[in-house]
């Protein structure tokens, strides 16, 4: 069973790259597992990346670096014993020491396992080639990635592909380069997957890190119940992008240049809207997809924003959250946050 860790910062589309290597390799006819790591207390990118032929299990509430080793082992084994799939794919949280994870399953000991190339997926579209202007834990991801995945450069110039090139280059010289529009291109997965094909190579990593402290990133997660029965998928869409819009212009005003990511789910009867924002300076990003079963209506929302106290972006949350199902007289309840969860299908 091969294990691929897929790390890259908040926002640099791994959920949409892990989607589309789940149908590459379901149409090879393999079996896929994906375990989720959120910072917040409740999971959203289970729902997006969980379909026909895939287990998907989410582990919330910390890092998998760190915090969380022992719900991992028991996830990875428990997959292991039940699904027998032939990939597993990690995608820890944005703000992840990808190596120490590595380190810590092959601590497991488990029988069968072998790791391919760590990925570190980049947004060509964010990425300051200033070093100054990077987070410690994005130049340690960089440092740390054997295969340097370059996304989203259909948002981007020729010339500014080059310049994020040759700067990515000078920080990690060994690791294999390939550029990509996760969403737009389907040729460059064949590539992908040939590079995930070969094997991790050995390099130790400094244990015990804890990439929350290290990464001075605020997190909060909140999910909400909508009793409402008749809501249209535009309704959907314009509450989810309302929200978004909200918290971040309420973010902006605590931290002008922030970057991180506001995510936000929208689940209604067969219908999944998920959007996103990930700066200070741009508008969501909201994608429409159709859900397998009928399920409750429900909103989550998972926001990880750099510089911006806790208690501030709590309150920035709720309140967007709240004047918007006000403003629509939609009814709602806050439900409690759910620690560790997973999904059959």
């Amino acid at each position: 069973m091969k294990c691929m860790i897929i790390g890259g910062f908040l926002g640099s589309g791994k959920t949409t790259t892990i989607r589309k290597l789940v149908e590459y390799l379901g149409k090879q006819g393999q079996k896929t597992a994906i375990i989720v790591n959120e910072i917040g207390e409740i999971g959203i990118d289970g729902d997006m990346v969980s379909g026909s032929g895939v287990e998907t299990r989410e582990i919330t509430s910390g890092c998998v670096c760190c915090t969380l080793r022992i719900s991992m082992e028991h996830t990875i084994k428990s997959l292991m014993s039940e699904y027998r799939p032939d990939t597993i794919i990690i995608e820890p949280t944005g703000i992840a020491f990808p190596r120490q994870i590595k380190g810590n399953i092959k601590k497991m000991d488990l029988p069968g396992l072998s790791f391919a190339p760590i990925i570190n997926l980049v947004d060509a579209s964010r990425l300051s080639t200033d070093p100054e202007n990077l987070q410690n834990f994005m130049l340690n991801q960089i440092d740390e990635a054997e295969v340097m995945a370059i996304n989203k450069v259909d948002l981007i110039e020729r010339e500014r592909l080059l310049e994020i090139c040759v700067f990515l280059r000078k920080l990690n010289p060994k690791a294999r380069m390939l550029h990509f529009s996760a969403r737009e291109g389907e040729g460059a997965f064949g590539t992908l997957l040939e590079m995930l094909g070969e094997n991790s190579r050995e390099k130790s990593a400094a244990q015990g890190r804890n990439s929350i402290d290290m990464s001075g990133v605020s997190a909060y997660s909140s999910s909400f119940e909508i009793s409402s029965p008749e809501i249209s998928p535009e309704i959907a869409v314009s509450v989810t992008g309302q929200i978004l819009e909200d918290i971040r212009d309420r973010a902006k005003e605590l931290n002008p240049e922030f970057i991180g990511h506001i995510k936000l789910s929208f689940t209604h009867q067969d219908t999944l809207v998920k959007g996103s924002v990930t700066s200070a300076h741009e508008s969501p990003e909201i994608e429409v997809l159709k859900k397998v079963g009928n399920t409750r209506t429900k909103i989550k929302v998972l926001s990880a924003l750099t510089a911006v106290p806790r208690e501030e972006l709590v309150r920035a949350v709720d309140t967007a959250v709240y004047g918007q199902l006000e403003t629509r007289q939609l009814s709602f309840k806050k439900a409690e946050g759910a620690g560790h969860h997973g999904h059959h299908h």
